[in-house]
């Protein structure tokens, strides 16, 4: 077995049963990636043999400028009163973010460039989300980087939250005025209240710049997907052991449990 497909057996093994998996034995087995184009082939060796479809695309610019994404697979929406349960367990952090499902499948790089214009004409709707992390890495986040985005960046699964004005993503990509407050409350617990903003300023730079990429292959970013493109709050610990209220003043709110008994 190469080394690539070793590694995504052994993430497969890690998220079914709940597992962590520490540096030092993947170090001791040679798995490590050594490139972002490895990383990205651990995804797709992991998507193969995963029993649910990929859902949507977790994209985001490195500090370097270099755009990366990771797949979802777990994917749930809110019902009509704009609450969700997430069946799955392990959950460890949440992420606040603004996201978007998409109307078409967003053609190949090699296709051509694609504006920001360009890419508005394949978005359906905008929401408000959450991103539900788990570490199958008992160093969470403090490994070589690869070997992070082989393991999803670390994407347990998402909430589709509210559709929201679409004049949100002009809100964030703006001059930084009137940016909207977020309160994330778990029971009676206070987890964070601030104004915010995007990680990149613009919601979809991330899009952009992924789209226009070497790994954009034409059959990654499709109808129906979510694509989300990065935290407004960074990463919240949270287990979801109570229901957690999430506001973005004026823009929306919803409400995220763990899985029901």
């Amino acid at each position: 077995m190469k080394a690539i497909e070793k590694l995504a057996e052994s993430f497969i093994t890690a998220s079914r049963e709940g597992a962590k998996i520490s540096l030092a034995t993947l170090q001791a087995e040679s798995l490590i990636p050594r490139t972002l184009e490895e990383a990205m082939a651990v995804q797709r060796a992991f998507a193969e043999s995963w029993v649910e479809p990929v859902a949507g695309w977790k994209l985001a610019i490195r500090p370097d400028g270099e755009a990366i994404g990771a797949p979802i697979f777990d994917c749930v929406g809110v019902d009509e009163s704009n609450a969700a349960s997430f069946p799955e367990d392990g959950t460890e952090g949440v992420e606040v973010e603004i996201c978007f499902t998409l109307s078409a499948d967003i053609p190949t790089a090699a296709a051509g460039p694609l504006t920001r214009t360009d890419l508005m004409q394949y978005i359906d709707k905008v929401h408000l989300g959450a991103e539900l992390l788990r570490y199958r890495l008992a160093e969470k986040n403090q490994v070589p980087f690869p070997l992070f985005l082989a393991d999803r960046l670390a994407n347990h699964g998402f909430v589709i939250g509210p559709e929201v004005d679409k004049g949100v993503v002009n809100l964030f990509a703006g001059n930084g005025e009137n940016l909207p407050q977020l309160t994330v409350t778990e029971g009676p617990v206070s987890l964070f209240d601030a104004t915010v903003e995007h990680p990149n300023g613009d919601p979809l730079a991330p899009l952009v710049a992924f789209a226009n990429t070497a790994f954009n292959k034409g059959d990654m970013l499709k109808a129906g997907n979510v694509i989300t493109t990065g935290s407004l709050c960074g990463a919240i610990p949270s287990t979801l052991a109570r229901e957690t209220h999430i506001t973005l003043k004026s823009v929306g709110a919803f409400t995220l449990s763990g899985p029901k008994p």
